[in-house]
């Protein structure tokens, strides 16, 4: 689920997308290569569908229902991969206003609450582009947030493992799993070097969502 342009394009209507004149982005043709993957608009029927695994990519507001029900299915087992930027940089030449634009900010914050989790905006970061590392992937990526364990009455049955970097948070709630990623900038593959536009799987990028994907499968394959 989300807002960035990856399954169909910037600025994709029904008639490109019906003539074939719509193109993924690269994040999403290797996710496609990678995974049985498919986008949804709704939660509805998480609990029925029962999917391995749910990557949130900066989505669009979503209705209280589906974050009660992304809640309650992790915490009877399932897994999710939030990915919420609190300044998103990602361009677009959609007008202001245009709802097919990218969310400028992660509205996430009921459910991240519930789990005694705040998303914050480092207020020295702007939209130059700058290089993070996670284990033994680098990329590129801007105005990267961080993620801080808070107090709530909430908090029944998270756990939470802070990694060595502020923007990714690993959590335990109920018995499913939860990684948190305060940045979403990295998936656009404008910020990557020319080899990984040629070869996705080359890009530190693509590389890091891997190893959260395999991680929640395998906890040994986890970097910190």
């Amino acid at each position: 689920m989300t807002s960035l342009p990856l399954v169909w394009g910037e600025g994709a209507s029904m008639e490109s997308i019906l003539s074939g004149r719509s193109e993924p982005a690269l994040i999403y043709q290797y996710w496609l290569e990678q995974y049985d993957i498919a986008a949804v608009d709704s939660l509805e029927n998480l609990a029925q569908d029962d999917p391995d695994i749910v990557i949130l990519a900066q989505p669009r507001p979503m209705d209280p229902a589906d974050l009660t029900d992304l809640d309650g299915w992790v915490r009877s087992g399932g897994d999710v991969i939030i990915l919420t930027d609190p300044e998103l940089f990602w361009p677009s030449t959609l007008p202001l206003g245009d709802p097919r634009r990218p969310l400028a900010s992660g509205l996430l914050s009921p459910l991240l609450d519930h789990w005694g989790l705040k998303l914050i905006a480092v207020a020295e970061e702007n939209e130059d582009v700058v290089g993070r590392r996670f284990g033994d992937h680098f990329f590129a990526t801007r105005g990267v947030g961080r993620l801080e364990q808070v107090m709530t009455n909430g908090t029944s049955g998270v756990e939470c493992d802070e990694s060595a970097v502020e923007f990714v948070i690993q959590c335990s709630v109920g018995t499913g799993r939860a990684s948190i990623i305060a940045d979403a900038d990295f998936l656009n593959a404008a910020l990557w070097t020319d080899e990984a536009r040629r070869s996705p799987k080359k890009s530190g990028a693509a590389r890091f969502i891997d190893t959260l994907v395999n991680g929640h499968f395998d906890p040994d394959i986890a970097a910190n």
